[in-house]
């Protein structure tokens, strides 16, 4: 049993009728070839919320540079921008 809104049942029953079968069987050759994607593991999701949070570093970072002046702050933004350069390195090499 699958629970659709009655846009979605329309729509598989158009589309089940334009390729001449039942709604059941249409659905079924679909599910067969569907491709689903996973969803962010708890490794994966916390990386996104350090990046989240070294984002909003930097933004804070950045403010202060324009009231105090960049030289007082270069390093701090520098070290901010290797962790998260590395961090965005982790990602990518994971996502194989």
């Amino acid at each position: 049993m699958i629970r659709l809104t009655p846009t979605e049942k329309q729509l598989i029953g158009q589309r089940a009728k334009n390729a001449g079968l039942k709604p059941s069987e249409w659905f079924r050759r679909a599910a067969k070839s569907a491709r689903v994607f996973p969803r962010f593991t708890p490794e994966e999701s916390g990386w996104f919320r350090m990046l989240s949070g070294m984002a909003n570093n930097l933004n804070q970072l950045t403010h202060l540079a324009h009231v105090e002046g960049l030289p007082t702050l270069a390093l701090k933004c520098q070290a901010l921008i290797r962790q998260i350069e590395e961090l965005l390195t982790k990602i990518s090499s994971h996502d194989g």
